[in-house]
């Protein structure tokens, strides 16, 4: 199933935003149509769009 920024959020991860939350769906969208199980996808999408928001926030805090 493709999944865009706000429907990935709303069933698979509810704390991503923006960026993660886009990186995360395309990347799952990605795994998926190329044959990965879709439990498989989300799981990893799930981890690259907590990685992402952390070094968002991360980011962030050495500017301020």
């Amino acid at each position: 199933m493709p999944w865009d920024a706000k429907s990935f959020t709303s069933k698979h991860n509810h704390k991503l935003k923006g960026e993660a939350a886009s990186t995360a769906a395309a990347q799952a969208s990605a795994m998926v149509k190329a044959g990965v199980p879709e439990g498989e996808a989300i799981a990893t999408a799930n981890k690259t769009g907590d990685r992402v928001m952390k070094k968002s926030k991360s980011l962030y805090r050495e500017k301020t």
